[in-house]
């Protein structure tokens, strides 16, 4: 690993593990083991790193999820994949909140260019559910998206306070229901 990725990698796990804003240049340097010189090599400041490590993750986040979703021919079957990836992830051991979420609240105003990087991944993520509302063939795509990706955003939230109040298979059976009552509701108005 070179040292710029040993410094992305050192910076994302403790942005992880703490916070952006207790985490100083100084400690990720320490932990990274390289020179103070090295660092600023290769990232002019702290926001220039935030911006990486948020495009690093964003791409890794892209193929995990592709790579789960795509050869799945079933919109609900994706659908559910989709949710199953966040599931998952929340359950992971190292999980510690999302790292966008993070940096919106906590350093967004401090380093606007940041913004960039945060609606990349939103907008990409809200683009891969919609196409899967679309091939659900339901009326109320955005809405359905919105409401899909508020109740993810919930159990992110809920994974970060509390683990095991988390019941997926709950959770994914109200998302069923919604899909499941646009669709009734739809065939009513034809």
């Amino acid at each position: 690993m070179s040292k710029r990725e040993t410094i992305i990698t050192t910076a994302t796990t403790l942005f992880n593990q703490k916070s952006y804003t207790s985490i100083g240049v100084d400690r990720i340097i320490a932990e990274a083991n390289v020179a103070k010189m090295t660092f600023y090599k290769y990232f002019s400041s702290k926001e220039a790193l935030i911006e990486e490590c948020l495009h690093l993750r964003n791409l890794e986040v892209r193929a995990s999820l592709f790579n789960k979703v795509n050869d799945i021919d079933d919109p609900l079957i994706k659908l559910k994949s989709i949710f199953n990836w966040y599931v998952d992830w929340i359950n992971t051991d190292d999980f510690n909140g999302c790292l966008f979420k993070k940096a919106t609240i906590e350093v967004m105003q401090m380093y606007p260019s940041i913004k960039y990087q945060i609606n990349e991944y939103r907008d990409w993520v809200y683009k891969l559910v919609f196409s899967t509302f679309s091939e659900l063939e339901v009326e109320n795509k955005q809405v359905l998206t919105g409401l899909f990706l508020n109740i993810v955003d919930g159990l992110i939230i809920d994974g970060t306070i509390n683990k095991s109040k988390i019941n997926s298979e709950k959770t994914w059976s109200y998302i069923n229901k919604i899909i499941n009552f646009e669709k009734v509701r739809e065939c009513a108005t034809i």
